[in-house]
């Protein structure tokens, strides 16, 4: 017996190529970004995009495929925009340095922090070349420092604030200073600050509010430490406060929602003395602090993509195991019948499921339905068409009325947007029945003393749609060795690399050259031609299928 193949991974690199992020590559498709979707998500670079690129099974390995991203997808140094991936090849994602390997590798604490970091070392590292001869100047260092020793032990956004504004005001001599976080077209005051390191509420402090929109608006910081200058000397916020001296600064970043920088909030500092003169040492380090300020609102709104994100895969996992439930546990046995049946849900989950329903020992009802949407919205219909339709079926009534009713309940239960295609089958043991169609894709009758394959369409409206709707059911009539081939249309709109799609063609052939070997080889050979032409690529739509054959 071979050895199994490590399962590889994609090491995230810092500076020093010292580790940072772990990441086992175990699905088919993993998606690397910036965005809260993510599977591999990356905060620390505002290079990355917020859907970069993926990682995508292929080929019996793994290829890399950049998603039109902005500063663009490297291997060995080499852009691409798809390449097969080797033990040990180096990625880069704008300016993110990545290792693919199959090695094993530690699985050591992450840390998220290690932007800030290297900013700040930098920065250090320019003020170290400067000559100083005061020593303010080096206890604006050692500040600077202190704020980075701040940041890698324990992240706390007001705190950050805090020490941000405290360190600001010291550098500048000013009275007060506050950071505002933009929401929207408006500015939400987030913390202030007095230089006697008293805490301001949003109430105790007032800001010129014509500064801080000509900032927002114009992205460029204002500097007037040596006295109110021009329009803004005579604006009544400034003379009521007796505001002498200010300074204002756009905070930068990127957001959850966007590739490039963007403004994320305000760095507002004022006086009612002067405050001097600003040396290039004190403008820098302002600058820096500015971007410093950005970076925390970048992580605040990156925890916050985090958070929504844990809360949707919370509802994903509530809404697969609700679809995972309407699913039979074991296929019927009726007659002389065999049965087949695959469903294979997006990674999105979504609404489809079969069902077998046995009013009598001599009647056998068959059902494949794809409920519109994804997620909990659509499990949460399933179960309520699955339910409605068994409660019907429960009372004897024929299919077609019994449609009708669950139309009617479906119209007055569910939002207007909501709604479901099915297809129905009802038969004896002898293989007569009839079939009923609502707004589905047409079902497929393998005929084995032909050879040919009659086309069973879905006549009637959609489930939940039209409260007038009616229903017309069909006569069915199975041979001996007959396949019935019921799908959903992600069957025929499975998509693969190209972007093109499976197609009813692809699926009639299948039908035609293995429906006479039974319903499990015509399984297989199907489950097989799927994955050969997606290639590993995840799917948008549930991939459901039901095969019944005649004995």
């Amino acid at each position: 017996m071979g050895k199994q193949k490590p399962t590889p991974y994609l090491k995230l690199l810092g500076p020093e190529k010292t580790q940072e992020q772990v990441f086992e590559v175990s699905a088919d498709e993993v998606l690397i970004g910036r965005s809260s979707d993510a599977d591999f998500v990356v905060l620390i670079d505002r290079s990355v995009s917020r859907q970069h690129a993926k990682i995508v099974k292929k080929d019996g390995g793994y290829a890399i495929v950049d998603l039109k991203s902005t500063h663009g997808t490297f291997v060995n140094g080499q852009r691409i925009e798809e390449q097969m991936l080797q033990d040990g090849d180096q990625l880069r994602l704008g300016r993110l340095e990545v290792l693919f390997s199959s090695d094993e590798l530690s699985k050591g604490a992450s840390t998220t922090a290690g932007d800030l970091r290297t900013s700040l070392a930098h920065l250090s590292s320019v003020l170290g070349s400067q000559q100083y001869s005061e020593y303010s100047d080096l206890e604006k260092i050692h500040f600077i420092l202190d704020l980075q020793y701040q940041w890698g032990q324990q992240f706390s956004s007001d705190e950050t604030f805090e020490h941000i504004l405290r360190f600001a005001l010291q550098t500048i001599g000013a009275e007060r200073g506050c950071v505002f976080k933009r929401q929207g077209d408006a500015s939400r005051y987030v913390v202030g600050l007095t230089a006697e390191d008293q805490v301001l509420s949003e109430f105790e402090f007032r800001t010129s509010q014509t500064v801080v929109a000509q900032v927002a608006g114009t992205g460029s910081p204002v500097f007037m430490t040596e006295g109110i200058k021009g329009d803004l000397a005579r604006q009544e916020s400034i003379v009521e406060m007796q505001v002498r001296a200010l300074a204002c600064l756009p905070l930068k970043g990127i957001s959850a929602e966007s590739d490039i920088p963007e403004l994320l909030g305000i760095l507002y500092l004022d006086s009612t003395s002067i405050m001097g003169v600003l040396s290039g040492l004190d403008e820098k380090i302002l600058r820096k602090l500015a971007v410093e300020a950005g970076n925390v609102l970048e992580k605040v709104e990156m925890i916050k993509g985090i958070e929504e994100r844990k809360k949707y895969e919370q509802g994903m996992v509530i809404a697969f195991e609700t679809q995972k439930s309407l699913l039979p546990h074991s296929l019927p046995k009726f007659g002389s019948f065999s049965f087949e049946a695959h469903s294979e849900p997006t990674r999105h989950v979504g609404g489809d499921f079969y069902d077998f329903l046995q009013p009598t020992s001599q009647e056998l009802i068959g059902i494949l339905a794809d409920v519109s949407g994804k997620g909990v919205s659509a499990a949460l219909l399933s179960s309520l068409l699955q339910g409605a339709l068994d409660m019907e079926f429960r009372t004897g009534v024929p299919p077609e009325e019994a449609l009708a009713l669950v139309n009617s309940l479906l119209c007055e239960r569910s939002p207007s947007n909501c709604f479901a295609t099915l297809f129905l089958f009802s038969i004896d043991t002898q293989g007569k029945g009839v079939y009923v169609g609502a707004g589905h894709n047409p079902a497929y009758l393998f005929r084995a003393a032909t050879g040919e394959i009659e086309e069973l369409r879905s006549e009637g409206l959609i489930l939940g749609a039209f409260e007038n709707a009616s229903y017309h059911s069909r006569t069915l009539q199975f041979g001996p060795q007959d396949v019935l081939v019921v799908y959903s249309d992600g069957v025929t709109e499975a998509f693969n690399t190209q972007g093109e799609m499976f197609e009813e063609e692809r699926l009639l052939q299948i039908i035609k050259t293995y429906a006479p070997t039974g319903a499990e080889a015509l399984k297989k050979e199907l489950l097989d031609a799927l994955d050969q032409f997606t290639e590993g690529m995840a799917q948008h739509d549930d991939l459901t299928f039901v095969l019944i054959e005649a004995g």
